[in-house]
C-alpha cells in the first residue's frame, strides 16, 4: 500500500482548522479555547463532544471517539483514508496527489536526507562542546546564549575534516545523495567531499513541518570574506517558500497576535534567548510573498524588524514595495527599524527584552512607512515636487491587488500629502530642520541655541557615514558653546582616524572622554528623536540649513549685544558693524 508524504498530509492540517471540518456536521459553539457540541457518534442531549483547534483534535466523552480531520471524516462520512485525504486536500486548495514513480522516489530521497541532515548535525551539535572548538562556543557564550538555548535550535560546529562524510559512506549512503543535500560539495580535483560550512558554527533549518532542509553558517574568523553562507537551493532547500524558526513561532499564536520577521539567525536566537519566541528569519534572501503568506496562515499581523543602518533601512523599504501589491483585509504588515545603528541581536543584548519590545510597539504600518521614505526624499514645496510625489505614491498604490485597499491607500497618501506637507509649506519653502527631526521642545528647560547646537551634534552622530563624507564642511560651522564644540571636535577626530565607526561606538567614546557636562547633552538626546534614515544629499541640506539657522541666532545675540552696548556707550565702529548685521540677507 502506498503512503501519502507526511509533509503532505501536514499541508492539509495546516491549512484546516478541525472546527472548519466538524463543523459541517456538527453544530459546536466556542467555550474558552475549545468548541463544544452534540456527539455525532450518539444521541445525546447534552454536549459531551469538543474540538480543540490548538492541540488538532475532537474528543468525544459519551463514545470514546478520538482523532483529527483524516478521522473524523472516516468515521462520520465512511471514507477510506485515501478518499479523506482526497476530499480535505480539495477543500484545503491543494492539488490531489498523484502516486507516479517519479513522486515515490522523489519521497525516498527526501526521507534519506532528511537522515542524513539529522546525523549531521547531531554530529555538529557535540563538536561544538569538545575543547578543541572552545573558541567557538566561547562566541556563543560571549553572546550570553544560555546552553538551553544553544540545544533548542540545536546549533553545532562543523570542523573541517572528512569525518561526517566518511561515516555516511559507510552507512550505505552515496556520495550524490550526500552532495544532493547542500551540505558538502565535491572536490573536482581531489575527488573528496568537502563540508561545505567547515569552520563554521552552524544553524540547522527545518520546514514549517519540523523537517530538516538546510543549514546556515556563520564564521568567528575576521579573515574569512564571508561572514554568513547558507544551503544552495536544493530539491528540499527553497529559500524563498521558507521562514527560519517558523516551525517553533507559530505555536506562539496562542500568546500573541503578531509575529517578527528579522534578517539574521542570530537576531532569532539572541531574542529567543531573551524570551521572545515569536520570531523567524527570512532566510538571507529578499523578503518574498511566499514568505509573507507563510507567516499570515499563523498571525494576522507580520512586524518587520531590520538592522537601523542604511542597508536595513533599504532592505525594509524594498520590501515595503513588494509586498503591499498583496495586502488584504484584516491582515496587517508593519516596520520597525532598530535605532542607533543596531540589528536586533545587538539591540535586546544591550538594553533588554522590554525595550525591544517597546521599539516595537512602535511600528509602522506599511502605507505609512511607505509615505514616509518618499515624503523625506522632498526637497521643496514647490507644485512640480509636489505632483512628483503624489505621482509616485499613486503609482505604488495601483500596485495594490485588493480593489478596497487600493481605493483606501490612494486616499490615505493624498490626505497625508495634503495635512503633512501642504499645509505645513508656509510660504512654500521646505524647512528641513522641520522634517528631519521630532522635537518636543516644550519639555526642554533649553535655550534655542543649546536645541539647535545640541541637535546638530546628535545629528553628526547618528550618521557617522555621511559626516565623514563631509568632514571638511562641518569642521567650518562654527559653534559656540564650549561643550558642542568639544563634541563637534572629538566627533570628527573619532572619523578621520577611523571613518567606519558606528553611531554607537562613537557616542561609547564620547561617554569615556569624561567631557565636562557631557550629560546635558546625553539627557537631550533621549529626549528628541531624530529620524532613522538620511541619504546623503538629504543629510547635505540639513547640514546646510542647521548652518543657516546658527548663524542667524549668532547674528541676532551679535545684533543685541551691539544695541545694549551702544544705549551706553556710541561708537562708530559698533554702529557700523550694527548697520551691517541688519542689512544682512540671512535674517
Amino acid at each position: 500500500m502506498m503512503k501519502y508524504p507526511k509533509s503532505y498530509l501536514d499541508e492539509i492540517n495546516q491549512r484546516l482548522k478541525v472546527s472548519d471540518v466538524v463543523g459541517t456536521v456538527v453544530k459546536l459553539s466556542k467555550r474558552g479555547k475549545e468548541f463544544v457540541g452534540l456527539s455525532p457518534f450518539t444521541s445525546e442531549k447534552t454536549p459531551s463532544f469538543t474540538v480543540n483547534d490548538e492541540k488538532g483534535f475532537y474528543h468525544c466523552f459519551s463514545s470514546g471517539e478520538h482523532g483529527g480531520i483524516f478521522d473524523f471524516l472516516m468515521k462520520v462520512e465512511k471514507l477510506t483514508f485515501g478518499d479523506a485525504v482526497r476530499k480535505l486536500a480539495s477543500k484545503a486548495g491543494m492539488q490531489e496527489y498523484k502516486f507516479t514513480k517519479t513522486s515515490i522516489e522523489q519521497e525516498k530521497k527526501i526521507k534519506r536526507s532528511e537522515k542524513i541532515f539529522q546525523l549531521f548535525f547531531n554530529y555538529c551539535y557535540k563538536n561544538l562542546f569538545i575543547e578543541e572548538n572552545k573558541h567557538h562556543l566561547n562566541y556563543l557564550i560571549n553572546r550570553s546564549l544560555k546552553k538551553s538555548t544553544i540545544e533548542h535550535f540545536q546549533i553545532g560546529f562543523c570542523d573541517d575534516n572528512n569525518k561526517a562524510s566518511d561515516h555516511f559512506l559507510k552507512l550505505g549512503y552515496t556520495e550524490k545523495e550526500i552532495i544532493d543535500t547542500g551540505l558538502f560539495y565535491l572536490n573536482e580535483q581531489k575527488k573528496t567531499l568537502v563540508p561545505r560550512f567547515k569552520n563554521r558554527i552552524i544553524f540547522p533549518i527545518k520546514n514549517l513541518f519540523g523537517e530538516f532542509i538546510g543549514c546556515g553558517g556563520r564564521t568567528v574568523l575576521s579573515s574569512v570574506p564571508a561572514k554568513y553562507i547558507n544551503s544552495p537551493e536544493t530539491l528540499f532547500f527553497k529559500k524563498g517558500n521558507n521562514l527560519y524558526n517558523f516551525h517553533n513561532a507559530k505555536n506562539e499564536n496562542k500568546n500573541t497576535d503578531y509575529i517578527l520577521v528579522v534578517e539574521g539567525y542570530m537576531d532569532v536566537v539572541s531574542l529567543y534567548n531573551n524570551g521572545i519566541n515569536n520570531v523567524c528569519a527570512s532566510l538571507g534572501t529578499a523578503i518574498t510573498d511566499n514568505q509573507i503568506n507563510l507567516a499570515w496562515r499563523n498571525f494576522n499581523n507580520i512586524v518587520i524588524c531590520f538592522d537601523g543602518d542604511s542597508s536595513g533601512l533599504a532592505a525594509a523599504y524594498r520590501a515595503a514595495e513588494k509586498l503591499i501589491k498583496i495586502l488584504k483585509p484584516n491582515y496587517t504588515v508593519s516596520f520597525v527599524i532598530m535605532p542607533q545603528g543596531l540589528d536586533p541581536d545587538d539591540y535586546v543584548n544591550s538594553y533588554g527584552k522590554e525595550a525591544f519590545l517597546k521599539t516595537v510597539d512602535q511600528k509602522k504600518d506599511i502605507v505609512e512607512f511607505v509615505f514616509e521614505y518618499h515624503a523625506k526624499q522632498l526637497k521643496d514645496f514647490s507644485p512640480l515636487s509636489l505632483a512628483n510625489l503624489e505621482k509616485n505614491l499613486m503609482d505604488i498604490a495601483d500596485t495594490v491587488e485588493d480593489t478596497i485597499i487600493k481605493k483606501y491607500y490612494r486616499n490615505f497618501f493624498k490626505n497625508k500629502i495634503f495635512e503633512k506637507l501642504i499645509k505645513k509649506s508656509g510660504k512654500g519653502k521646505l524647512n528641513k530642520f522641520q522634517i528631519s527631526n521630532s522635537f518636543d521642545m516644550a519639555r526642554l528647560d533649553m535655550s534655542e541655541i543649546e536645541i539647535k547646537e545640541f541637535s546638530f551634534c546628535q545629528l553628526l552622530i547618528k550618521f557617522p557615514q555621511f559626516t565623514a563624507k563631509t568632514i571638511e564642511k562641518i569642521s567650518n560651522i562654527f559653534l559656540s558653546l564650549d561643550l558642542t564644540k568639544k563634541i563637534k571636535s572629538k566627533v570628527i577626530d573619532n572619523l578621520i582616524e577611523n571613518p567606519s565607526l558606528t553611531s554607537d561606538q562613537i557616542f561609547k567614546n564620547l561617554v569615556s572622554e569624561k567631557i565636562n557636562k557631557i550629560e546635558i547633552f546625553i539627557k537631550f538626546i533621549k529626549s528628541n528623536k531624530l529620524i532613522d534614515f538620511l541619504d546623503l544629499e538629504t543629510f547635505e541640506g540639513v547640514i546646510d540649513d542647521y548652518e543657516k539657522q546658527l548663524n542667524k541666532i549668532q547674528k541676532i545675540k551679535k545684533i543685541e549685544e551691539l544695541e545694549k552696548s551702544l544705549s551706553s556707550n556710541m561708537n562708530e565702529q559698533a554702529f557700523t558693524e550694527l548697520i551691517s548685521l541688519k542689512n544682512s540677507n540671512n535674517l
